[in-house]
């Protein structure tokens, strides 16, 4: 995160009237790498203005980034999981994925999950309403990796 904003004059309420295209260029100049292709325009967003935040107040505490290197170490470590995070999220927990221009927004409830306003059990059968195609729902919402590296 070496590298600074060329555009300082941008305003925060600006990067949301952005095209991705935009976006993926103001990424790169704020945080000196490409951005993931999978995210759309408003995690493209919300990194950015995140970059911002914490240029201008500071990151993480330590403590809170000790315990978020404590858990990854944890999920490295656990010959089962294969080094690949939970797949599973906590009740409360809204997943948001962005799917040919439309946002869709997914809360973890105890017994499956809400989207539209409807129980779902599965996150796979969300991702399938909303694409039309069979996915793997954790893959699709970013909770596992692809298998393929990707």
């Amino acid at each position: 995160m070496a590298s600074r904003s060329t555009e300082p004059d941008l305003d925060l309420a600006d990067v949301g009237h952005l095209s991705r295209s935009q976006l993926r260029d103001l990424w790169q100049k704020e945080v000196g790498e490409k951005p993931p292709g999978s995210f759309g325009r408003e995690l493209l967003a919300l990194g950015i203005a995140y970059v911002r935040q914490e240029r201008r107040y500071g990151g993480l505490r330590k403590a809170s980034a000790r315990e978020i290197d404590r858990l990854f170490g944890r999920t490295l470590a656990d010959p089962a999981g294969k080094g690949r995070a939970p797949t599973s999220a906590r009740p409360g927990t809204i997943l948001v994925r962005e799917w040919q221009g439309t946002t869709h927004h997914v809360t973890v409830v105890a017994d499956g999950f809400i989207w539209n306003g409807y129980s779902h059990s599965s996150l796979s059968g969300i991702a399938r309403a909303i694409t039309g195609t069979k996915w793997n729902g954790p893959r699709f919402f970013g909770l596992r990796e692809d298998n393929d590296g990707v």
